[in-house]
């Protein structure tokens, strides 16, 4: 039976014998072998096929594959629509574009804020001053991303005029609570509108305002919640497993950004820089900015 390369579903595979599985069912030898060769190719789990055969007696073997073999996958080309499992698709993809994105992480100390993210360069002819992953939103508010740049370039940049109608309104800055509710919304309208995608990053927002120093995480599927300390891209199960054992409330601004270049490291491939990594911070005096590599090199130099 030959498929579709976009009909695979790439999940892990199950401890469960397919010898034993296919035995309760009156396949022939033949059908039995098409099944495994099936599962084999594209990599279901025989958890799933045992519960899907049990629903499913009065089909065909036909009829068995092709619905099972479907999924999810057929309704992974519609944004607006949910499979039968409930879940839209589209947003797990983009959870997947994050989660292949470069580790970043931020920390929320006593009296700052610290984000922090890897900067590798696709080549080393790439000049490292045009790239810049934190950005500023307002003065006392930065964000860090991990996923597709272009599609963060388009947030920042959403989010700053946001944050200018809010202050030509009220002449004041925006708290950063609100910021990023409305950086979530619009998060959240691409995931229901049709003709558009979901965005594929994932944004820490650090920020200080007069409610104190804050840090919130916003998702593809446009939902935020507040952390102590969080990280996000493909090192993120070490990272977050190394900020639960280092962190403590009373931690202050220095140990914060000692503690997210050590988080870094754990899972940083090749010799850690200035060049390299980037930080941001935001302390008491509600000014939020990049550190330069020097700064970091002596950030460094304290840690090793």
């Amino acid at each position: 039976m030959l498929l579709p390369p976009w009909s695979k579903r790439h999940i892990a595979q199950s401890t469960l014998d397919s010898e034993s599985l296919l035995a309760p069912y009156s396949f022939s030898l033949i059908q039995s072998q098409l099944i495994a060769r099936t599962l084999e190719s594209n990599v279901i789990t025989l958890s799933d096929l045992s519960h899907f055969l049990s629903l499913s007696l009065s089909l065909s073997l036909s009829q068995i594959l092709a619905r099972f073999i479907m999924g999810d996958s057929q309704y992974s080309f519609s944004l607006t629509t949910f499979s039968p499992s409930g879940k839209l698709v589209q947003i797990e993809h983009a959870l997947t574009a994050v989660g292949s994105g470069q580790t970043s992480l931020g920390i929320k100390a006593a009296n700052g804020v610290v984000i922090a993210t890897e900067k590798k360069l696709p080549s080393i002819l790439v000049d490292e001053a045009s790239v810049q992953k934190i950005q500023l939103l307002t003065p006392n508010i930065g964000v860090v991303y991990s996923g597709m740049g272009p599609d963060f370039r388009v947030l920042v940049r959403k989010s700053r005029k946001q944050a200018e109608q809010y202050h030509r309104l009220y002449k004041e800055p925006i708290p950063v609570t609100q910021l990023v509710r409305e950086v979530a919304a619009v998060m959240q309208e691409f995931t229901q509108s049709g003709g558009v995608r979901p965005f594929g990053v994932s944004l820490l927002v650090a920020g200080f305002d007069d409610n104190g120093p804050q840090l919130y995480q916003v998702d593809p599927s446009g939902s935020y919640f507040s952390w102590k300390a969080s990280a996000m891209g493909k090192n993120v199960s070490n990272a977050k497993t190394f900020l639960e054992k280092r962190y403590t409330d009373d931690m202050e601004l220095d140990d914060a950004v000692h503690t997210a270049i050590l988080t870094l490291k754990e899972g940083f491939e090749g010799q850690i820089s200035g060049k390299n990594i980037e930080i941001g911070i935001i302390g008491a005096d509600k000014k939020f900015r990049v550190l330069t590599p020097a700064e970091i090199d002596d950030y460094l130099g304290e840690v090793e």
